[in-house]
């Protein structure tokens, strides 16, 4: 059976149009509160010859032409969380959602910037806390450490002092980023290991 849109004067059928997307009404055990929102949006009349309002099947569906960006959104602070293009509802209201969707765009790009923005923050925070650890040098072996004469032991020894060493090193190069103020996503391009 095909899809069809169920809002009044919608005539959009599945395979009508290009990128038309059919959504069903949310289900009462899932989310109830927005399933009654959807209901109220519709407008449908309630059944005829009986007094109770119109209820939607699972095999009901809503196109994407009644949201406002042509897809719903799950986020409860969004327009489009609850249909709102519709042909009963008035230019001038049509008009205010779109003011309301843009609004929330911008809040939502504001909200991703300050959160990027405390990223940042946070990771130049760490990194000037781990500037002011001074240097350590080489551990000079305990009174009481038992020198190591075999080969593997040495070899070993050897790869975790030069291991150290470019760690040192790195560190050094970090702090002198920091210190020079250009500590941004540039000067992190291009070096995986950083």
């Amino acid at each position: 059976m095909p899809d069809s849109c169920c809002a009044i004067g919608c005539t959009n059928r599945r395979g009508d149009k290009p990128g038309l997307c059919f959504y069903r009404i949310p289900s009462e055990k899932e989310n109830p509160e927005r399933r009654r929102l959807w209901i109220c949006a519709l407008r449908r009349a309630s059944v005829p010859g009986e007094n109770k309002q119109w209820q939607p099947s699972k095999y009901t569906r809503l196109c994407s032409e009644h949201f406002i960006k042509g897809a719903k959104c799950d986020d409860p602070l969004s327009p489009d969380w609850v249909p709102s293009i519709f042909s009963h509802i008035p230019a001038t209201k049509k008009r205010k959602r779109e003011k309301d969707m843009e609004r929330y765009e911008q809040h939502s790009r504001m909200k991703n910037k300050r959160v990027e923005e405390k990223k940042k923050k946070d990771a130049v925070d760490v990194l000037l806390d781990l500037s002011s650890v001074p240097d350590a040098g080489p551990a000079p072996p305990a009174v009481d450490e038992q020198q190591c004469d075999n080969k593997p032991c040495k070899e070993n020894i050897a790869r975790l002092q030069r291991e150290c060493n470019d760690l040192r090193e790195e560190n050094r190069k970090l702090k002198e980023i920091i210190k020079s103020g250009t500590f941004d996503e540039l000067a992190f391009e291009k070096d995986d290991e950083k």
